[in-house]
C-alpha cells in the first residue's frame, strides 16, 4: 500500500496572511482547524510546526501562541537554522479547545502567518464492515464540538481528488439527502460515522470529557474479502486502502485504540465463504495490527439472522465461528446483536442502532477509561451442554439468563423451547416439537425432551428463517439477567454424557477435554489429560492461548494438565499477581495439582512468569521463556534498539498508574531481581531469536541472565539463528519438553 504522507500545503490547510509569505515557507508539519491529536499515557499530545524556507528568507525569528479556551496558555519562540524552522508544544486532554498562532518576527514586529483553530486532544477509533456499521439518519441530530472525524466514508467508490480535499470536521450520524429514518449506505458522507457511532462518542464525551474521533470505512454489501488489504492494488481503489488512507493523513496510523467491526451477513449464503472466513480473518487481523500500530482491542458483533439475498444460509455456522474467532485472540471481544429492537430482516432501526452503541460502551469503558464493571457487561456464553439423564439436557452458560418463552409472529406464536435443534449420532437431524418444557436456574438452562435420547450435539437458533417458512428470525431469545443482551447463539456444540458431569468438563480443545470459566471475573481455562500422570505435574501459560501449541500438547500427551488465566493486559503488575496468587490456590485446591508448577512465558508473557515466579520460587518447577519481555523499557516502551508498541505502552502505563517519567525509573522489572528464583535454583530455558527486534535479545534475556550470573545462578538459552520475534517455540517442541521433563522428575 502506498504510503501517504501527510503534507500539509498552506492555501489548503492554513490561513494564509500574506501571499509574499505563501510564496516563500513550506510547512511540513502543522495544525489544522478542527483536528483531534491523539492523547498519550499521559494524557496529553505533542504537536509539532515544522518547514523550511525556499528562497532567501526575510526573516529569522518565529514565534508560537497556543490558546486554550481562548486564553494563552503557552508561547514557544525560535529561530531559523538553514532556513528550516521546528517548533513544539504540549496539549493536554479534556474537553478545551486550542488555537494555535503562527508568527515571523520582521523589523521588530510579530507578524502572524497562521492560524489553526478548535484543536482537541483524545482518543481515536476505527469503525468498519458492511452496511450496519454505519448506518446513518436524519434522527441522529446530536452534535458535539468535541465529537471528530477526518474525510469522506465512500463505501466502494473511488477517493477522488475532490474527496481528498475534505479533511477535519465535526462528526456526524446523519448523512446527505438521506429521506428514510434508516439508510445512507451507498452514499459518500463527509464526516460520517453512523448511528451507533455518534452515540457511542455522545457516552464516552460526555461521561469521561475526553474529545473522540471516529474514522468510519464501512461498505455496504461488502464481504470480508473486500475489507482486506490487496497490496498489489492502488491503495485508494480498495475499501482496506480508503480507510488507511484516511487514518493516514488524519496522522493517527499509530494512534487508533480500537477497531469495532460488524460484517459477516455477505460471507454466510454459501459453505465455502464460511469455511474460508476465519483464514480470511486471520490476514485482516494481521493486516489491521501492522497498518495500525498501536491497536490494542477488536470488538466484534455476532450477526443477527437475516441479511442476504439467498434463500440458503449459513448464519449458525457464521455466528459460532465469530464466537470462536474471539476464542482465538486475547485482543477481540465479541458483542451480540440478539434482541437488539427495530430488526427490519437486515438492518436496525434508530433506536436499535443505539442499542448497538449502548451495549459495547460498557467494554470500552472498561478497557479505556478505567472503569471496573459492577456486573455482567458481556454477552450470555454457552460454557457447556450436558445431559442430565436420557430426557434433559442442561445448557450451562457463564452468567445467568432469562428466557423470552414465546413471540408472535404475524399472528403465529413462535416458542423459544422449538429454537433449539438436535443432531443424531448418524448426522440426521431434528425437526420441532422435540422440547416438552425449557426453564431456567441461574446459569442454567433445562431442556426436558419428549423421549429418551442419544443427541450429540445441539444448536441455538435457526440459520436465518423461522423453521418452515421464509420469515427472517427475530426471536423469542435468551438474554442476560444482568444486562437484557442476547445470548451468543451456538452451532453443533457437543453434548456430554451424564457421567461426565462430575467433572465438569465444558468443553473440548485439541481433543481434550478443557474447563472455560471465569475466577472472580477472571477468565480461566483448565485442561485435562486423558491420563494425568501420578505426580499431577501441570504447565501454566502466561499468554497467547493457543499460540504454537506444541509444547502444551506434548505434555497434556505425557499427563500434565494445562491452565491459564486471562493476566495479559496488566504486563505483569501488582493486579495481576494477586490473580495469579488466586489462581494457583483454586486450581490445586480443587484439583490436587503439584505444588510445584512448570511456568511457559512468550513474549509480555515473561514479565508475569518472572514476576511471579521470583515472588514464589519455591512453587516452581521450572520455566521455560519464549522471547520473553524481561524489561518493560524494552517492549513494549520501545526506548532501546527495539520496536515498542505505542498502544501496548499506554496499556502499560495504565495497568501500573505510572506516567512515563515514573515507568522509566521502575526497578520492578524481572532484569532487576529474580534473587529468589537464583536462590531456590529454579532452572529456566529461554528460547530466543538471533534477530528479534521486537524483544531485543540484548536488552531482555541476555540482562537477565547477567542478573543470574551476579547471584551464583544461570540460565539455558537456545539461539534460533535468523529468527525474529516470531515463530516462537518449534516446529518439534522435543528440546523444551525435554527440559521440562528432566526438571519435573526431581
Amino acid at each position: 500500500m502506498k504510503n501517504f504522507k501527510a503534507c500539509l500545503c498552506i492555501y489548503v490547510f492554513l490561513f494564509a496572511i500574506s501571499n509574499l509569505f505563501a510564496q516563500k515557507i513550506n510547512f511540513t508539519e502543522a495544525p489544522e482547524d478542527y483536528r483531534l491529536y491523539a492523547r498519550d499515557a499521559s494524557d496529553s499530545a505533542l504537536v509539532f510546526i515544522s518547514g523550511n524556507i525556499k528562497g532567501e528568507p526575510d526573516f529569522e525569528e518565529y514565534s508560537l501562541k497556543v490558546f486554550k479556551d481562548d486564553e494563552l496558555f503557552v508561547k514557544e519562540m525560535g529561530s531559523l537554522e538553514n532556513k528550516k524552522f521546528s517548533i513544539s508544544t504540549k496539549i493536554n486532554s479534556g474537553l478545551h479547545k486550542y488555537r494555535f498562532e503562527f508568527y515571523v518576527r520582521k523589523n521588530n514586529k510579530d507578524n502572524l502567518y497562521f492560524v489553526a483553530d478548535n484543536i482537541v486532544c483524545g482518543d481515536a477509533y476505527i469503525i468498519t464492515g458492511q452496511s450496519n456499521s454505519h448506518a446513518s439518519s436524519p434522527l441522529s441530530t446530536y452534535s458535539n464540538p468535541y465529537c471528530r472525524s477526518f474525510g469522506v466514508k465512500t463505501g466502494f467508490e473511488l477517493y477522488n481528488n475532490e474527496d481528498q480535499e475534505v479533511r477535519w470536521g465535526l462528526a456526524s450520524g446523519n448523512c446527505p439527502d438521506l429521506k428514510k429514518d434508516i439508510g445512507g449506505w451507498f452514499t459518500k458522507n463527509p464526516y460520517g460515522v453512523g448511528v451507533w457511532g455518534m452515540e457511542l462518542m455522545r457516552l464516552i464525551v460526555e461521561k469521561y470529557k475526553v474529545p473522540v474521533c471516529i474514522i468510519n470505512g464501512g461498505s455496504g454489501s461488502s464481504s470480508i474479502e473486500e475489507n482486506m488489504l490487496y497490496p498489489e492494488q492502488s491503495s485508494l481503489e480498495t475499501s482496506f486502502g480508503r480507510l488507511a488512507y484516511r487514518v493516514n493523513q488524519a496522522g493517527l496510523k499509530d494512534k487508533i485504540k480500537a477497531v469495532f467491526w460488524h460484517q459477516g451477513e455477505s460471507n454466510s449464503n454459501t459453505k465455502e465463504s464460511v469455511q474460508a472466513y476465519e483464514s480470511n480473518f486471520d490476514n485482516l487481523l494481521k493486516d489491521w495490527k501492522r497498518v495500525y500500530t498501536g491497536l490494542e482491542k477488536i470488538y466484534l458483533f455476532q450477526l443477527h439472522p437475516g441479511c442476504g439475498q439467498s434463500p440458503e444460509s449459513f448464519g449458525g455456522e457464521m455466528r459460532d465461528l465469530q464466537t470462536h474467532i474471539t476464542e482465538k485472540y486475547d485482543m477481540i471481544d465479541i458483542m451480540s446483536t440478539l434482541g437488539v429492537p427495530g430488526h427490519d430482516g437486515c438492518h436496525f432501526s434508530y433506536e436499535g442502532y443505539l442499542e448497538f452503541a449502548r451495549r459495547i460502551f460498557p467494554l470500552v469503558s472498561r478497557d479505556f477509561y478505567n472503569q471496573t464493571p459492577k456486573g455482567m457487561i458481556s454477552p450470555p456464553k454457552l460454557v457447556k451442554a450436558q445431559y442430565l439423564d436420557k430426557t434433559k439436557i442442561v445448557l450451562e452458560f457463564d452468567q445467568a439468563v432469562v428466557l423470552e418463552d414465546k413471540k408472535e409472529v404475524k399472528g403465529k406464536e413462535c416458542f423459544l423451547k422449538d429454537q433449539f435443534f438436535f443432531d443424531f449420532k448418524d448426522d440426521s437431524s431434528t425437526a420441532l416439537g422435540i422440547i416438552n418444557r425449557i426453564e431456567v436456574k441461574d446459569k442454567n438452562v433445562i431442556l426436558t425432551l419428549n423421549k429418551e435420547s442419544d443427541f450429540k450435539d445441539v444448536t441455538y437458533l435457526p440459520n436465518k428463517f423461522y423453521t418452515g417458512t421464509t420469515t427472517i428470525y427475530n426471536g423469542p431469545w435468551l438474554n442476560g439477567a444482568e444486562n437484557n443482551i442476547g445470548a451468543l447463539s451456538f452451532y453443533k456444540k457437543p453434548i456430554l454424557d451424564q457421567n461426565a458431569l462430575s467433572n465438569k468438563e465444558a468443553s473440548l480443545w485439541k481433543g481434550f477435554k478443557m474447563i472455560d470459566s471465569t475466577l472472580n471475573g477472571v477468565k480461566f481455562k483448565i485442561v485435562f489429560p486423558k491420563k494425568a500422570n501420578a505426580n499431577k505435574h501441570w504447565i501454566w501459560r502466561a499468554r497467547f492461548w493457543g499460540h504454537e501449541p506444541q509444547t502444551d500438547l506434548a505434555l497434556l500427551e505425557q499427563g500434565f494438565h494445562l491452565v491459564y488465566i486471562e493476566v495479559g493486559g496488566l504486563f505483569g503488575n501488582e493486579r495481576a499477581m494477586k490473580i495469579w496468587d488466586g489462581f494457583y490456590e483454586y486450581v490445586t485446591n480443587k484439583y490436587k495439582l503439584n505444588s510445584k508448577v512448570v511456568l511457559e512465558g512468550m513474549s509480555r508473557g515473561g514479565l508475569i512468569i518472572f514476576n511471579w515466579g521470583n515472588r514464589n520460587a519455591e512453587k516452581v518447577a521450572c520455566i521455560y521463556a519464549d522471547a520473553p519481555v524481561c524489561d518493560f523499557k524494552s517492549w513494549p516502551a520501545g526506548k532501546g534498539k527495539g520496536e515498542g508498541s505505542a498502544g501496548a505502552w499506554a496499556s502499560c502505563l495504565k495497568a501500573y498508574g505510572f506516567s512515563e517519567e515514573v515507568a522509566l525509573l521502575y526497578n520492578g522489572n524481572p532484569i532487576n531481581h529474580m534473587e529468589n528464583l537464583a536462590s531456590h535454583q529454579v532452572t529456566i530455558l529461554c528460547v530466543v531469536g538471533d534477530v528479534d527486534t521486537v524483544v531485543p535479545f540484548a536488552e531482555n534475556t541476555a540482562l537477565l541472565q547477567k542478573r543470574l550470573i551476579s547471584m551464583d545462578w544461570d540460565l539455558t538459552i537456545i539461539h534460533k539463528p535468523d529468527v525474529g520475534h516470531h515463530p516462537h517455540s518449534f516446529k518439534d517442541p522435543k528440546p523444551i519438553v525435554d527440559f521440562i521433563l528432566l526438571n519435573t522428575q526431581k
